[in-house]
């Protein structure tokens, strides 16, 4: 029962913590057909590559946008992937965060990729029209259905394979927003949260379930005390090995 009870808890918070901390790259998608890479198309300075673009259905506001790192326009919109601005300037709403990026490669024949933001229920797909002869623009194509906007982003890097292999020219941001968490942090991340929820599940489950108290709250209680002797018995066992002495070597 009581192994039942951890293997559960076990796996449902790896599925949980899996689905919380993965993102996209917000800079680079690897794909069978090939990488799209916009790392050498944003701006680094915290300012839009493609800023203030009026879409053609509405003159009401305009709509910033910048790939891979976030920028800020203000008064409202900080550390964003995209931003839309009232006609006057006086009002500034975010519609897209980059550490919220997804990328779709597209389906069917015919169709091109694209990369969607999101801020709270605004979200900004930007659609990649690959450009062969050298040309690069960004149209805001206005906003259908409602706080869901849509861009047409033509470039070489929209590309696939474009931009594979161009320098990375960006700088990480001092006030975050963008990039995600390395690998090793996720590592460290997911065993640090894995093994707090089988000490403290433990403990629970042995308090109420099994009406323990005390030291006996402690999940392999005896383990974790023999534990040090353990340790001591492997090095003087390696030790022993290393220096060709002949060592009694107990199995745990």
């Amino acid at each position: 029962m009581l192994s039942l009870f951890s293997s559960t808890v076990f796996f449902f918070n790896l599925v949980f913590i899996s689905s919380v901390i993965r993102a996209d790259d917000p800079c680079r998608f690897d794909h069978a057909k090939g990488t799209i890479d916009l790392t050498s198309v944003g701006r680094t300075d915290g300012k839009a590559a493609y800023p203030d673009k009026t879409p053609p259905t509405s003159a009401d506001y305009k709509y910033s946008y910048n790939p891979c790192k976030p920028f800020t326009e203000l008064p409202s919109c900080v550390n964003v992937a995209a931003c839309q601005v009232s006609a006057d300037g006086k009002y500034s709403f975010s519609i897209g965060l980059q550490n919220s990026a997804s990328w779709n490669p597209g389906t069917g024949l015919g169709s091109l990729p694209s990369v969607t933001y999101s801020d709270g229920a605004k979200q900004a797909s930007v659609t990649l029209q690959c450009s062969t002869d050298g040309s690069e623009s960004l149209e805001a194509l206005g906003e259908s259905p409602t706080n869901f906007y849509k861009f047409r982003l033509t470039h070489k890097c929209a590309c696939w394979d474009g931009c594979k292999n161009s320098p990375d020219t960006t700088t990480k941001s001092s006030k975050g927003g963008g990039g995600g968490i390395g690998g090793g942090a996720v590592f460290v991340l997911i065993l640090f949260i894995l093994v707090l929820v089988y000490f403290v599940g433990f403990a629970l489950f042995a308090r109420f379930r099994l009406q323990r108290t005390g030291v006996d709250l402690i999940a392999n209680r005896t383990f974790w005390v023999a534990l040090p002797g353990y340790a001591k018995d492997g090095a003087v066992y390696l030790y022993g090995r290393v220096a060709n002495r002949s060592t009694n070597y107990q199995s745990v």
